[in-house]
């Protein structure tokens, strides 16, 4: 064997060697990883686990929430979409994949990506100003607000304008109409220095999308976002035909008498007014295909692009911090079993961490539903869950998901069937309020005949106080909501027990009236909007149909 015959045979063995040892080290570090769990394949899951998980905690929340639907996706493909329990607890009608429900502020993420799509298509971009798509201009309460807020601005709910939830009871507050009376709120923080979570804002944004679109909010949702990814089934709160479509029946706890209580399709139709705000019903099956878009660089099942890549990363990058969440006060260690955080709010999604996995996550609540979406982006799953029923500080819903995400991620679940029905127990002792009765008993401070009149704010409109000769009180309508006021221990203060269309829906307190030498002049309502609760001034315009609706709830 000459020289270089000698050198390559060395040169081989070594070689050999250094591929013996690669082989030898990846196979030892792979027994490693599968012995600490870490390794991420897509992992076979027991179904009948799930559904005795899902069951589980339904049965022992028939009393609050008598339906259920969810869906999961991994790795591009839908690990299962069903639904439990019942859709109308009175026919017996059972859900399925395909009943509707309301998704609530899930919806804002829809209204964000259509938003975002359309300022692609016009050449603007987020940080076009409201005032420049609106012809007949856009004021805030505050030049600095006006001059400066963005689209961006609206939809990360960074400007400090308390929401007013309850001017939604007007029947005239169209979406138009929201973007008109936001210049008569003034601000309660900074301009762009606190989150402050804002349903008027996406109002708002649903009529910027229609003067852009040239359609209904509806009518472009169903053209860019549902027709795109096979979405079929979904619709909307305002306008679904409850006749012919598969629709949940939605239920708010009775906590004062016990039971459930029938939500009226009437009230729903009317908080769906404010389209992207609240505004979606979907099934556990469409919102695989919206997860699915979310986790694929906007691409639907088939590999078309329905929302460019650029935009799917924007609408996920964190955009306004978030101080303090009600999520994470009930799920922190060592408090809690397991950590949830919600850090920051991005286009109608909230950013965050679950165990410390990336997340993605928004909840949804409106009368009678309850949802939740969750997607950790680097493992590529995606949780939804949608109950009919309350959920008092998203508990049920962060139950579910937990036990769904660890079953995904390959993990023995933290929570099982018997701590879903449990918890906070073991890990801590609930502090769940209790709703008492309105105490009937006080009397009034001075004739209740003061009281009546019509009174009005510059943003809410009318609201009127009149008698109401079956019960002998004073009666509250706003809107569609009415209330029966009865005297409080404090001068002229008063609670409102609601009947009719909201009977069982919001109560008020601490309704209280103003005088000036002795007269009323004024009524102040914190339930309305408690961070700068309205004030109606007493006018002399003269009441309509004294006698009122009568008491139906």
């Amino acid at each position: 064997m000459d020289k270089t015959d000698r050198e390559l045979t060395i040169k081989i063995r070594r070689t050999t060697h250094s591929l013996c040892f690669t082989i030898m080290r990846g196979i030892l570090l792979f027994n490693i990883l599968i012995g600490y769990g870490l390794y991420f394949t897509t992992l076979a899951f027991d179904q009948s686990e799930v559904d005795s998980f899902l069951n589980a905690a339904l049965a022992c929340r028939q009393n609050k929430n008598p339906g259920l639907t969810a869906s999961v996706v991994k790795d591009g493909k839908v690990q299962f979409a069903k639904g439990y329990g019942f859709a109308d607890r009175s026919t017996g009608r059972k859900v399925t994949n395909t009943t509707l429900f309301g998704i609530a502020s899930m919806s804002k993420a829809f209204a964000a990506t259509l938003m975002i799509k359309l300022l692609h298509d016009k050449k603007m971009s987020i940080y076009t100003k409201p005032g420049d798509v609106m012809t007949e201009g856009f004021a805030y309460n505050t030049s600095e607000f006006t001059y400066y807020a963005t689209i961006r601005d609206l939809m990360t709910h960074c400007l400090g304008v308390p929401s007013n939830q309850m001017m939604r009871l007007d029947p005239t507050l169209t979406k138009k109409e929201a973007a008109r009376r936001i210049r008569y709120f003034a601000p309660v923080y900074k301009f762009r220095l606190h989150y402050l979570y804002s349903n008027l804002h996406y109002g708002i944004v649903s009529y910027l999308s229609e003067v852009l679109g040239g359609k209904t909010w509806e009518e472009l949702i169903q053209q860019y976002i549902f027709t795109p990814l096979g979405m079929n089934d979904s619709d909307f709160l305002r306008t679904v035909d409850r006749t012919k479509k598969d629709v949940a029946q939605g239920y708010a706890d009775d906590e004062t008498h016990g039971g459930l209580i029938p939500v009226p399709e009437e009230l729903n139709k009317q908080w769906g007014n404010l389209a992207g705000s609240t505004g979606i019903m979907s099934t556990s099956s469409d919102i695989t295909k919206w997860m699915l878009m979310h986790l694929n660089e906007g691409k639907n099942e088939n590999g078309d692009v329905v929302v460019a890549a650029k935009d799917v990363a924007l609408m996920h990058q964190p955009q306004t911090a978030i101080r303090s969440s009600t999520v994470e006060k009930n799920f922190h260690k060592p408090k809690a079993p397991f950590t949830v955080t919600e850090t920051a709010y991005a286009f109608g999604w909230k950013t965050g961490f679950y165990k410390g996995y990336k997340m993605l996550r928004h909840t949804g609540t409106t009368f009678g539903y309850s949802s939740l979406v969750t997607l950790l982006p680097d493992v590529n799953i995606g949780v939804f869950t949608s109950m009919t029923g309350e959920d008092e500080g998203y508990i049920t819903r962060t139950l579910l998901h937990s036990h769904l995400l660890d079953t995904f991620l390959g993990e023995k679940p933290t929570i099982n069937d018997t701590t879903v029905c449990t918890y906070p127990e073991p890990w801590y002792n609930s502090t769940h309020s209790i709703r008492r009765p309105i105490d009937t008993t006080h009397k009034a401070s001075r004739p209740l005949t003061e009281y009546v009149g019509v009174y009005h704010q510059i943003a809410y409109g009318d609201l009127v106080i009149r008698m109401n000769t079956t019960v002998n009180q004073l009666q509250m309508d706003y809107g569609i909501g009415h209330w029966i006021l009865y005297p409080e221990t404090s001068h002229d203060r008063f609670s409102g027990e609601a009947f009719g269309l909201m009977y069982r829906m919001v109560d008020l307190t601490h309704v209280r009236f103003h005088t000036h030498l002795q007269s009323v002049i004024s009524v102040e309502i914190p339930g309305f909007e408690p961070r700068e609760p309205p004030v109606f001034m007493k006018t002399t315009k003269a009441i309509t149909n004294p006698g009122g609706p009568g008491i139906v709830g």
